[in-house]
């Protein structure tokens, strides 16, 4: 068995241990690491960022000695209140808990161990209303304009981020996996990490530009995020690189003058906001964007404001009007 390792400097520091019971006395890391290298070979890369992310969260809080019996539902309420207090939204709160839950339950029953209460009773597990993650055309303008070093990692950012949008909302975890051999007579066609939906994107000059800036004959990938062969190697580079990358838009846009709250996922959702404001057709946008269905498609539209549908009422009326 191959085990993970999380590259975690653990300082329990002052940790209230009172917390904490003498129960089972398998740590609960040793053995979650082994759950989610073996989930490596059955789920997608995105559920296995996914555990790892919330073990690593859990982590910093908890240190790596505690038990299985540790966990139960006080120290979890504590550790959704220390999420909290890092100002993480709740979304990505039930998505820690939801991925620690996940985890616990294999661990359990894979050890047939007998758990007297579920730890995650009390802890929120829903999801909460997406607050608006597109951009205006003014904010990109102020990002794209912004002179940045050149072969600085902020340049790189900026470049990621338009190549984004540029590339029909393409996802960071895509662009960071993009290869060169996914480019033909001037196409990208790619696979959707989530959905492995089929994309084809046809290849602009400003596109281009991007890609030849970071051309390098050594490397396979058409960005510099990722650069191990080794499949495990690769998605520690995704992971560190994409919560770097988050740090530098930040950084980004409050250089740019940009008050709203840039992430990897904004792009993405700009795509398909001008899109549907520009009349193309929802299953077309769904196809872009590399949906399964229109429904997920609408989540990333829903933020919209409302004007257009005050206006098309209001034409829909007068005609009506006119009619009586």
């Amino acid at each position: 068995m191959v085990t993970i390792n999380l590259n975690v400097n653990l300082k329990l520091g002052k940790r209230n241990f009172s917390l904490f019971g003498n129960g089972n006395k398998q740590r609960f890391v040793m053995l979650a690491q082994q759950v989610i290298t073996e989930e490596m070979l059955y789920k997608s890369n995105s559920t296995i960022e996914n555990y790892l992310t919330a073990l690593r969260s859990f982590i910093s809080f908890t240190g790596e000695f505690l038990t299985i019996d540790d966990i139960n539902p006080l120290l979890m309420e504590h550790y959704q209140q220390y999420l909290k207090s890092k100002d993480i939204c709740l979304n990505t709160i039930s998505c820690y808990m939801r991925s620690l839950r996940t985890i616990y339950n294999k661990i359990v029953s894979n050890k047939k161990m007998k758990i007297n209460e579920n730890p995650f009773i009390t802890v929120f597990m829903g999801k909460t209303k997406t607050q608006k993650r597109s951009i205006t055309e003014t904010e990109i303008l102020q990002i794209k304009q912004l002179i940045l070093p050149e072969n600085s990692y902020l340049k790189l950012c900026q470049d990621t981020l338009l190549f984004s949008l540029y590339a029909l909302g393409m996802p960071f975890v895509d662009i960071a996996n993009l290869r060169h051999s996914q480019i033909s007579n001037g196409i990208i066609l790619y696979y959707r990490h989530k959905t492995k939906q089929p994309v084809h994107i046809h290849i602009e000059p400003c596109i281009q530009e991007i890609i030849d800036r970071y051309r390098n004959p050594n490397s396979k990938y058409v960005f510099p995020f990722i650069t191990s062969e080794d499949k495990l190697k690769a998605l520690r580079q995704y992971l560190t690189n994409l919560g770097r990358y988050n740090r530098t838009l930040k950084r980004i846009a409050a250089m740019a003058g940009v008050s709203a709250n840039i992430t990897s996922y904004t792009m993405r959702h700009t795509w398909a906001s001008f899109a549907f404001r520009n009349n193309v057709d929802l299953p077309v946008i769904s196809k872009a964007l590399g949906h399964t269905n229109t429904n997920t498609t609408i989540t990333y539209i829903r933020e919209i404001d409302d004007a257009p549908i005050a206006e098309a009422n209001h034409k829909l009326l007068e005609k009506l009007n006119n009619l009586i």
